[in-house]
């Protein structure tokens, strides 16, 4: 899966939703802002957006939001944003432990079925900044493999410790095991949400 990184330090601070956008409606050949694709990746031979115009495009639309945008973004705005590109979205969360391993199968299921999932992520738990949550793509899993589009530095990590980062403890409920789905609309008509 292509990533898309924010990563320009004054600009995409907080935009890692809607890198994670970019990725999934890419994956699903969905252009909705019309924005040419000069950049050719070698690894998938396909020619992809260039990640600032891409990002800046959906943030006029669906700005970071969280805390008026100085913590990211919330799961329904990206919801929208993933909507408005032509997907069926739909998130869910939970703090208590056992329903955020119901999340995950869930998670794991629209993956086997080569839908990949946004996830909130607890960077510290990866190896990154402690207490940083950031938005990444779950794309494949291969137990014990779980494969991440949009995380620098971590393209793939056990399960087990990918659980750990999924939990987002420190951050408020509805990012706790957090999970934003996606699936392309049949005939016009959405599918059922998950």
């Amino acid at each position: 899966m292509h990533p898309y990184y924010s990563s320009r330090p004054r600009v995409d601070w907080n935009r890692c939703g809607q890198a994670a956008v970019a990725a999934v409606l890419d994956h699903h050949g969905l252009n909705p802002y019309g924005l040419k694709k000069p950049a050719y990746d070698e690894s998938d031979g396909r020619h992809h957006w260039e990640d600032g115009e891409v990002i800046d495009r959906i943030s006029e639309e669906f700005p970071p939001d969280h805390l008026f945008g100085l913590l990211g973004t919330t799961p329904d705005q990206l919801a929208r944003a993933l909507e408005f590109g032509g997907l069926e979205a739909s998130w869910a969360s939970s703090r208590a432990e056992d329903h955020g391993r119901e999340i995950w199968e869930t998670v794991k299921r629209s993956v086997a079925a080569g839908l990949p999932v946004m996830v909130i992520m607890d960077s510290g738990k990866l190896g990154g900044r402690p207490l940083a949550a950031h938005w990444g793509v779950v794309y494949r899993i291969e137990d014990p493999t779980v494969y991440l589009a949009n995380t620098r530095n971590v393209a793939t990590v056990l399960e087990a410790r990918f659980l750990r980062a999924f939990k987002c403890w420190f951050m408020p409920p509805r990012f706790n095991h957090c999970a934003v789905f996606a699936r392309p609309k049949i005939g016009g008509l959405s599918q059922p949400s998950h």
